[in-house]
C-alpha cells in the first residue's frame, strides 16, 4: 500500500511558483525549491518530476490561478471601459507595490526561456492569448454599449493592451519610476477615448 503524502502538493506548487517568480528558472536551484517547499529531494521528484516539470506545473498554476482570477474582474457588469481602465490601473498599482518588483512570471519567462524552449513558449503564448481574449471580450462589450467609436477594432485594441501591459510590467521590473509607468499607462489608455 503506497504511503500517504505528508504534504499538500497544491501548497508545494504554490511555494515553488513564488520561488520561480522571484528568481527565474535558471537562477532557482533545487536547494531553493526544497527549502521553500519544505520537502526532501525524493518527495519532490516522486510527486513533481524534475525541476522543469515542476516549473511547468507552477506556470499552469500562475496562468489559471493568479492570472485567471485577475482576468475574471473584467466580467463585472456596468460600463465596460470603466471596468477595463480600473483593471489595468489595479494591475499596474499591484506591480508597483510589490517590494521585490518580481514583474510578471509570463513576461519574465518570455525573456528567459521562450526563445529556446518550445513547450514553455507555447504555454506563454497561451497565457498571452488568454489576456488578449479577456480584453477582446470586454472591448466587444464596450463597442456594443456604444463606448467605443465605430472605427475601433476590439481585437486590435486587445492586442495593443496586452503589449502595453507586458511592456509596463517589464519597465516596473527594471526599476522605472512609478510616475513614468503611470504616465505611459495613461498615454496608452488614451487610445480608448
Amino acid at each position: 500500500m503506497p504511503r500517504q503524502k505528508e504534504f499538500n502538493p497544491d501548497d508545494a506548487i504554490e511555494k515553488a511558483l513564488h520561488v520561480f517568480w522571484h528568481k527565474g528558472y535558471e537562477a532557482t536551484s533545487m536547494e531553493d525549491l526544497l527549502t521553500a517547499m519544505n520537502l526532501n529531494r525524493g518527495s519532490l521528484y516522486d510527486t513533481f518530476g524534475d525541476k522543469r516539470q515542476l516549473f511547468l506545473k507552477a506556470m499552469d498554476r500562475y496562468c489559471h490561478g493568479f492570472i485567471g482570477e485577475k482576468l475574471s474582474l473584467l466580467d463585472q457588469p456596468g460600463p465596460a471601459l470603466q471596468t477595463l481602465r480600473r483593471f489595468i490601473h489595479g494591475m499596474i498599482e499591484g506591480a508597483l507595490a510589490d517590494p521585490q518588483r518580481r514583474g510578471c512570471l509570463i513576461a519574465n519567462t518570455v525573456m528567459e526561456l521562450s526563445p529556446h524552449e518550445k513547450d514553455i513558449a507555447g504555454k506563454v503564448c497561451k497565457a498571452l492569448k488568454m489576456g488578449e481574449d479577456a480584453f477582446f471580450k470586454v472591448l466587444t462589450r464596450a463597442k456594443a454599449q456604444g463606448e467605443l467609436r465605430a472605427d475601433q477594432d476590439p481585437r486590435a485594441l486587445a492586442r495593443f493592451l496586452v503589449t502595453m501591459m507586458q511592456g509596463s510590467i517589464v519597465m516596473i521590473k527594471s526599476g522605472t519610476s512609478a510616475d513614468v509607468v503611470k504616465q505611459t499607462t495613461e498615454t496608452a489608455l488614451s487610445i480608448l477615448d
